[in-house]
Protein backbone atom coordinates (compact mmCIF):
# COMPACT_ATOMS: atom_id res chain seq x y z
CA UNK A 1 0.00 0.00 0.00
CA UNK A 2 3.29 2.26 0.03
CA UNK A 3 2.11 3.75 -3.80
CA UNK A 4 -1.54 4.86 -1.29
CA UNK A 5 0.30 6.28 1.22
CA UNK A 6 1.71 8.84 -1.15
CA UNK A 7 -1.80 9.27 -2.39
CA UNK A 8 -2.64 10.60 0.87
CA UNK A 9 -0.32 13.09 0.91
CA UNK A 10 -1.33 14.52 -2.09
CA UNK A 11 -5.03 14.19 -2.07
CA UNK A 12 -4.26 16.43 1.45
CA UNK A 13 -2.88 19.64 -1.03
CA UNK A 14 -5.66 19.35 -3.66
CA UNK A 15 -8.35 18.00 -1.80
CA UNK A 16 -11.92 19.34 -3.53
CA UNK A 17 -14.31 18.67 -0.85
CA UNK A 18 -14.90 21.42 1.53
CA UNK A 19 -14.75 19.45 5.50
CA UNK A 20 -12.07 18.20 7.07
CA UNK A 21 -11.51 14.92 9.38
CA UNK A 22 -8.81 14.00 11.59
CA UNK A 23 -8.41 10.10 12.20
CA UNK A 24 -8.42 9.82 15.81
CA UNK A 25 -8.52 5.76 16.36
CA UNK A 26 -8.75 2.60 14.01
CA UNK A 27 -9.52 -0.66 14.72
CA UNK A 28 -9.02 -3.80 12.51
CA UNK A 29 -12.05 -6.03 12.72
CA UNK A 30 -11.12 -9.19 10.57
CA UNK A 31 -8.43 -10.64 8.37
CA UNK A 32 -10.82 -10.33 5.66
CA UNK A 33 -10.40 -6.85 5.21
CA UNK A 34 -12.70 -4.66 7.77
CA UNK A 35 -11.93 -1.85 9.64
CA UNK A 36 -13.63 1.03 12.12
CA UNK A 37 -12.39 4.48 11.54
CA UNK A 38 -12.97 7.13 14.10
CA UNK A 39 -12.57 10.68 13.24
CA UNK A 40 -13.06 13.97 15.10
CA UNK A 41 -14.42 16.87 12.33
CA UNK A 42 -11.68 19.76 12.28
CA UNK A 43 -13.44 21.97 10.51
CA UNK A 44 -15.67 24.96 12.08
CA UNK A 45 -18.91 24.32 10.42
CA UNK A 46 -21.80 22.62 11.96
CA UNK A 47 -21.68 18.92 12.55
CA UNK A 48 -25.11 17.07 12.73
CA UNK A 49 -26.49 13.69 11.39
CA UNK A 50 -29.83 11.56 11.65
CA UNK A 51 -29.13 7.68 11.00
CA UNK A 52 -28.76 6.31 7.51
CA UNK A 53 -26.79 9.71 5.89
CA UNK A 54 -23.74 9.36 4.78
CA UNK A 55 -20.40 11.63 4.35
CA UNK A 56 -18.10 11.72 1.04
CA UNK A 57 -14.33 11.03 0.66
CA UNK A 58 -12.26 12.16 -1.82
CA UNK A 59 -8.51 11.30 -3.38
CA UNK A 60 -6.67 11.96 -6.32
CA UNK A 61 -5.40 8.42 -7.47
CA UNK A 62 -1.77 8.38 -9.49
CA UNK A 63 -3.09 6.01 -11.75
CA UNK A 64 -6.88 6.92 -11.96
CA UNK A 65 -7.10 10.53 -11.34
CA UNK A 66 -9.73 12.05 -8.84
CA UNK A 67 -12.18 9.53 -6.70
CA UNK A 68 -14.99 10.36 -4.56
CA UNK A 69 -17.43 7.58 -2.31
CA UNK A 70 -19.91 7.97 -0.18
CA UNK A 71 -19.64 6.04 3.71
CA UNK A 72 -23.10 5.75 5.58
CA UNK A 73 -21.90 6.44 9.54
CA UNK A 74 -21.43 4.06 11.56
CA UNK A 75 -22.03 6.11 14.57
CA UNK A 76 -20.74 9.88 16.14
CA UNK A 77 -21.39 12.33 18.02
CA UNK A 78 -23.13 15.72 17.38
CA UNK A 79 -21.55 17.16 20.23
CA UNK A 80 -18.35 15.96 20.54
CA UNK A 81 -17.91 16.31 16.64
CA UNK A 82 -17.21 12.94 15.97
CA UNK A 83 -18.07 10.25 13.33
CA UNK A 84 -17.25 6.67 13.11
CA UNK A 85 -16.76 4.56 8.99
CA UNK A 86 -17.06 0.63 8.94
CA UNK A 87 -15.73 0.12 5.75
CA UNK A 88 -14.19 -2.88 3.58
CA UNK A 89 -11.01 -2.30 2.19
CA UNK A 90 -11.29 -3.81 -1.38
CA UNK A 91 -8.39 -3.57 -4.06
CA UNK A 92 -11.08 -2.64 -6.63
CA UNK A 93 -12.15 0.52 -4.63
CA UNK A 94 -8.83 2.91 -4.25
CA UNK A 95 -11.24 5.09 -1.71
CA UNK A 96 -11.61 2.05 0.12
CA UNK A 97 -7.93 1.55 0.34
CA UNK A 98 -6.89 5.35 1.24
CA UNK A 99 -8.90 4.95 3.95
CA UNK A 100 -7.78 1.44 5.16
CA UNK A 101 -4.26 2.97 4.51
CA UNK A 102 -4.98 5.86 7.17
CA UNK A 103 -2.81 6.46 10.39
CA UNK A 104 -3.73 8.21 13.37
CA UNK A 105 -3.67 11.99 13.18
CA UNK A 106 -3.87 11.73 9.14
CA UNK A 107 -6.34 14.24 7.77
CA UNK A 108 -9.29 13.73 4.71
CA UNK A 109 -11.54 16.04 3.13
CA UNK A 110 -15.01 14.94 2.95
CA UNK A 111 -18.83 16.53 2.35
CA UNK A 112 -21.89 15.79 4.33
CA UNK A 113 -23.61 14.30 6.12
CA UNK A 114 -26.26 14.16 3.75
CA UNK A 115 -28.94 11.60 2.57
CA UNK A 116 -32.09 10.22 3.90
CA UNK A 117 -33.22 9.34 7.45
CA UNK A 118 -33.57 6.03 8.49
CA UNK A 119 -35.91 6.67 11.32
CA UNK A 120 -39.30 4.91 11.83
CA UNK A 121 -42.09 6.94 11.24
CA UNK A 122 -44.31 4.47 12.39
CA UNK A 123 -44.29 4.01 16.20
CA UNK A 124 -45.53 0.64 16.53
CA UNK A 125 -44.13 -1.37 13.78
CA UNK A 126 -41.47 -4.11 14.02
CA UNK A 127 -38.59 -3.19 12.48
CA UNK A 128 -36.78 -6.07 10.71
CA UNK A 129 -32.91 -4.65 9.49
CA UNK A 130 -31.34 -7.01 6.33
CA UNK A 131 -27.97 -6.06 6.04
CA UNK A 132 -24.98 -7.90 4.50
CA UNK A 133 -21.33 -6.71 5.08
CA UNK A 134 -20.28 -3.52 6.28
CA UNK A 135 -24.19 -2.68 5.33
CA UNK A 136 -24.37 -2.79 9.16
CA UNK A 137 -22.93 0.11 9.43
CA UNK A 138 -26.09 2.16 9.18
CA UNK A 139 -27.95 -0.42 11.25
CA UNK A 140 -25.87 -0.10 13.87
CA UNK A 141 -26.27 4.01 13.91
CA UNK A 142 -29.86 3.41 13.59
CA UNK A 143 -30.14 1.34 16.53
CA UNK A 144 -27.89 3.08 19.14
CA UNK A 145 -29.87 6.01 18.34
CA UNK A 146 -33.45 3.76 19.04
CA UNK A 147 -31.57 2.86 22.69
CA UNK A 148 -31.72 6.29 23.12
CA UNK A 149 -35.17 7.42 22.21
CA UNK A 150 -37.24 4.43 21.70
CA UNK A 151 -35.80 1.25 23.61
CA UNK A 152 -38.40 -0.84 23.77
CA UNK A 153 -38.82 -1.12 19.61
CA UNK A 154 -39.62 -4.67 18.55
CA UNK A 155 -36.53 -5.07 16.06
CA UNK A 156 -34.68 -8.36 14.61
CA UNK A 157 -31.23 -7.67 12.74
CA UNK A 158 -29.87 -10.42 10.09
CA UNK A 159 -26.74 -9.73 8.80
CA UNK A 160 -25.13 -11.62 5.74
CA UNK A 161 -21.78 -12.53 5.86
CA UNK A 162 -19.62 -14.68 3.33
CA UNK A 163 -16.93 -16.23 5.92
CA UNK A 164 -16.50 -17.13 9.57
CA UNK A 165 -13.51 -14.71 9.73
CA UNK A 166 -15.52 -12.25 8.31
CA UNK A 167 -17.74 -12.38 11.57
CA UNK A 168 -16.70 -9.18 14.25
CA UNK A 169 -18.37 -6.61 16.41
CA UNK A 170 -20.15 -9.70 18.35
CA UNK A 171 -19.90 -7.05 22.16
CA UNK A 172 -21.57 -4.47 20.11
CA UNK A 173 -24.91 -6.26 19.12
CA UNK A 174 -24.53 -8.45 22.73
CA UNK A 175 -24.28 -4.62 24.16
CA UNK A 176 -26.99 -3.78 21.98
CA UNK A 177 -29.64 -6.40 23.38
CA UNK A 178 -28.79 -5.29 26.22
CA UNK A 179 -29.55 -2.02 25.58
CA UNK A 180 -32.48 -2.55 23.14
CA UNK A 181 -35.10 -5.05 25.26
CA UNK A 182 -36.94 -6.62 22.37
CA UNK A 183 -34.17 -6.58 20.28
CA UNK A 184 -32.70 -9.90 18.60
CA UNK A 185 -30.23 -10.80 15.83
CA UNK A 186 -28.66 -13.08 13.59
CA UNK A 187 -25.70 -13.83 11.24
CA UNK A 188 -26.23 -15.91 8.15
CA UNK A 189 -23.09 -16.99 6.42
CA UNK A 190 -23.32 -17.67 2.94
CA UNK A 191 -19.93 -19.97 2.41
CA UNK A 192 -19.15 -21.25 5.73
CA UNK A 193 -16.35 -23.28 5.83
CA UNK A 194 -17.32 -25.80 8.99
CA UNK A 195 -20.15 -26.38 10.80
CA UNK A 196 -22.13 -22.91 11.57
CA UNK A 197 -24.85 -23.36 14.02
CA UNK A 198 -26.42 -20.13 13.02
CA UNK A 199 -28.41 -19.28 9.57
CA UNK A 200 -26.48 -20.83 6.52
CA UNK A 201 -26.90 -18.84 3.49
CA UNK A 202 -27.34 -15.79 1.23
CA UNK A 203 -29.52 -13.52 3.63
CA UNK A 204 -32.25 -13.77 0.58
CA UNK A 205 -32.86 -17.59 1.33
CA UNK A 206 -32.33 -17.83 4.93
CA UNK A 207 -34.97 -14.57 6.33
CA UNK A 208 -38.43 -14.83 4.69
CA UNK A 209 -39.39 -18.54 5.90
CA UNK A 210 -38.75 -16.90 9.34
CA UNK A 211 -41.26 -14.16 9.22
CA UNK A 212 -44.63 -15.55 10.02
CA UNK A 213 -46.10 -12.35 9.70
CA UNK A 214 -45.43 -9.16 7.51
CA UNK A 215 -48.33 -6.73 7.62
CA UNK A 216 -46.60 -5.81 11.79
CA UNK A 217 -43.18 -4.93 10.04
CA UNK A 218 -41.15 -2.46 8.52
CA UNK A 219 -37.96 -3.46 6.33
CA UNK A 220 -34.76 -1.95 5.95
CA UNK A 221 -32.21 -3.33 3.21
CA UNK A 222 -28.54 -2.01 3.46
CA UNK A 223 -26.07 -3.88 1.11
CA UNK A 224 -25.19 -4.00 -2.47
CA UNK A 225 -27.11 -3.16 -5.34
CA UNK A 226 -28.31 -7.08 -6.12
CA UNK A 227 -29.47 -7.79 -2.81
CA UNK A 228 -31.38 -4.90 -2.49
CA UNK A 229 -32.71 -4.98 -5.70
CA UNK A 230 -34.10 -8.57 -5.65
CA UNK A 231 -35.45 -8.34 -2.06
CA UNK A 232 -37.46 -5.07 -2.15
CA UNK A 233 -39.22 -6.42 -5.16
CA UNK A 234 -39.64 -9.48 -3.75
CA UNK A 235 -41.20 -7.62 -0.23
CA UNK A 236 -43.50 -5.53 -2.80
CA UNK A 237 -44.53 -8.75 -4.87
CA UNK A 238 -46.08 -10.32 -1.65
CA UNK A 239 -47.79 -7.09 -0.39
CA UNK A 240 -45.22 -5.29 1.87
CA UNK A 241 -46.09 -1.25 0.56
CA UNK A 242 -43.23 0.95 -0.54
CA UNK A 243 -43.28 3.11 2.24
CA UNK A 244 -42.38 0.22 4.52
CA UNK A 245 -39.29 -0.08 2.59
CA UNK A 246 -35.82 1.16 2.83
CA UNK A 247 -33.26 0.81 0.96
CA UNK A 248 -29.40 1.48 0.60
CA UNK A 249 -27.31 0.23 -1.74
CA UNK A 250 -23.46 0.67 -1.87
CA UNK A 251 -22.36 -0.59 -5.76
CA UNK A 252 -24.57 -2.22 -8.71
CA UNK A 253 -27.06 0.54 -7.59
CA UNK A 254 -28.91 0.19 -11.26
CA UNK A 255 -29.25 -3.75 -11.10
CA UNK A 256 -32.33 -4.87 -12.11
CA UNK A 257 -33.38 -8.22 -11.14
CA UNK A 258 -34.87 -11.23 -13.01
CA UNK A 259 -38.10 -12.34 -12.44
CA UNK A 260 -36.76 -15.71 -11.97
CA UNK A 261 -34.34 -14.25 -8.98
CA UNK A 262 -37.85 -12.60 -7.78
CA UNK A 263 -40.25 -15.50 -7.53
CA UNK A 264 -37.84 -17.39 -6.38
CA UNK A 265 -37.22 -15.50 -2.66
CA UNK A 266 -41.27 -14.89 -3.14
CA UNK A 267 -41.48 -18.60 -2.49
CA UNK A 268 -39.00 -18.85 0.42
CA UNK A 269 -41.75 -16.25 2.23
CA UNK A 270 -44.43 -18.61 1.40
CA UNK A 271 -42.90 -21.71 2.33
CA UNK A 272 -44.75 -21.72 5.87
CA UNK A 273 -47.18 -18.80 4.77
CA UNK A 274 -50.03 -18.47 7.48
CA UNK A 275 -53.71 -18.12 6.06
CA UNK A 276 -53.14 -14.26 7.80
CA UNK A 277 -50.03 -13.29 5.88
CA UNK A 278 -51.99 -14.84 2.79
CA UNK A 279 -55.08 -12.45 3.54
CA UNK A 280 -52.42 -9.84 4.42
CA UNK A 281 -50.72 -9.83 0.65
CA UNK A 282 -53.95 -10.37 -0.96
CA UNK A 283 -55.12 -6.95 0.93
CA UNK A 284 -52.39 -4.99 -0.47
CA UNK A 285 -51.60 -6.34 -3.65
CA UNK A 286 -55.44 -5.70 -4.92
CA UNK A 287 -54.98 -1.96 -3.22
Amino acid sequence: MGHLRRTRTHHSKIARLPRRAQLTARSELTETGTVLLSFDVIDEDPFRFTPGQFVAVDLVHPQLGYRRSPYCLYGGSEAERTFQLLVRIVREGPVSVFLGDLEVGDVVSFRGPSGHSMLPRERDTHLVLMCTGVGLGPCRCLLRRLAREDPGRRITLFWGLRLEEDVCLLDELLALERELVNFTWEISLSQPRGEWPPLQGRITETVPPLLERLDDKQFYLTSNGVMVAEMGAALREVGVPGSRIYEESFFDHRHRPSREAVQRIVQRFETDMTAEVRAFRTRYSSG
